[in-house]
């Protein structure tokens, strides 16, 4: 895709409106809709319950609301995979890696930061010329930190490899939204996505976690005690094997190559960036870690943590788990269920867990799970904020499924 079409093609232009939005039947359209406008209302939750209102606002009218960084980065991943999708379709294998920290940089563009003379120059796409995309305030720091040196981050050369929290997971549910790859190659997107900004190996391993969870939803069509079963599962299996082989730092030898999201690692005439010309580390130690970390978490904290420097990914990711938990248990109706699960995210009382975010993985693991039949109609047909997001659900589903 040229520069001028990826400038031009907004989404409408893509594909039409998702089929039976809204509608009873949680179809995959469905549920990849679902999900990213539950991000956005669990989000919006959050940052009104961040400043004193009533967080119950995000539950009406969308029009108004103001988000944070959550979505805003969720939204810029799509695009990043649209655009690796889009050159894919046009018969060219692109570093999808190299082109979701190119997206990472235009949104940083957008807050109004200056890229350093180090780093690319990425041409504009759709998304960036979004008004209702404003700045955020406070963006997350360890992103902010990281996009700045105009470094691309790698498992193997990370530029913040003491970032523990959760700005990597935050923005990694859309991993977990595309259809037909392997389930090691929505790990693998997850972790070298995440390197871009988090070095911490529990950081980058929790991003996958939660992609992994969002997958089991909304592609594999698990119900939500089964896709916790599963996640929990993996972190009882790799938090053992992060005892027996992860040593001191928690990532074992051995490297691994990337993998082109088309899943044709062998095809000639590849377009490889930086990530695809550096060794990684080994998956299973992000894994290991991760699932150590969250295990190693408490639930009896008092405090409430927002977007503080000490919260974690493993702490905001177990405390989403459990908000859904409980959400689900309490609750019969799909909407019912979304407000409880935000209500307890945004409430968690953790001080390793960031509520906000918190409550954004919420609302997206519900809206995987139900589909739009989870969020209040507004959503459906308002503009602003709420518009922006349907216009990358449609180009996603387009770049995957051309529907």
């Amino acid at each position: 895709m040229t520069t001028d079409d990826a400038a031009s093609a907004t989404p409408t232009d893509l594909t039409p409106e998702v089929a039976g939005a809204g509608g009873p039947a949680a179809t995959y359209e469905d549920r990849v809709l679902g999900c990213l406008l539950g991000i956005m209302a669990g989000d919006a939750y959050g940052v009104l319950a961040t400043v004193g209102d009533d967080p119950t606002g995000a539950l009406g009218d969308p029009a108004d609301l103001a988000v944070s960084d959550a979505t805003q980065l969720t939204l810029y991943t799509v695009d990043g995979l649209v655009d690796a999708l889009e050159w894919a379709n046009d018969g060219v294998a692109a570093d999808e890696t190299a082109c979701l920290w190119l997206a990472y940089l235009r949104w940083l563009t957008c807050q109004g930061e200056h890229l350093p003379a180090n780093a690319p120059a990425p041409p504009g796409r759709w998304i960036d010329a979004q008004e209702d995309l404003l700045p955020v305030h406070e963006p997350d720091g360890d992103t902010v930190r990281a996009l700045l040196t105009g470094e691309m981050g790698t498992r193997s050369r990370p530029v913040n490899p003491q970032a523990e929290g959760a700005g990597a997971l935050m923005r990694s549910a859309p991993f977990g939204l595309v259809p037909r790859i392997p389930e090691s190659m929505v790990e693998r997107l997850t972790v070298d996505a995440a390197a871009l900004t988090h070095g911490s190996a529990a950081a980058r391993g929790t991003a996958a976690l939660f992609s992994g969870i969002i997958r089991a939803l909304a592609i594999d069509g698990l119900s939500l005690a089964e896709a916790l079963r599963l996640v929990r599962g993996e972190e009882q299996d790799l938090a053992r094997g992060a005892a027996h082989d992860a040593g001191a730092t928690g990532v074992p030898s051995g490297s691994t190559a990337p993998v082109p999201l088309t899943g044709e690692a062998d095809r000639p005439g590849a377009r490889r960036g930086a990530a695809g010309d550096a060794a990684t580390t080994g998956d299973a130690g992000d894994g290991r870690v991760a699932a150590a970390a969250v295990a190693a978490t408490t639930a009896d904290a008092t405090t409430t943590g927002s977007r503080a420097e000490s919260t974690t990914a493993a702490g905001t990711f177990e405390a989403a788990l459990q908000a859904v938990l409980e959400g689900v248990d309490e609750a019969a109706s799909p909407r019912d269920q979304l407000a409880a699960a935000l209500a307890h995210a945004a409430a968690a009382g953790r001080p390793d867990a960031s509520s906000t975010i918190a409550a954004s993985l919420a609302g997206g693991m519900i809206g995987a799970l139900h589909g739009t039949a989870a969020l209040p109609t507004g959503y459906l047909d308002a503009p602003g904020v709420a518009a922006v997001v349907r216009g990358m659900a449609r180009a996603l589903l387009s770049a995957t499924t051309g529907s």
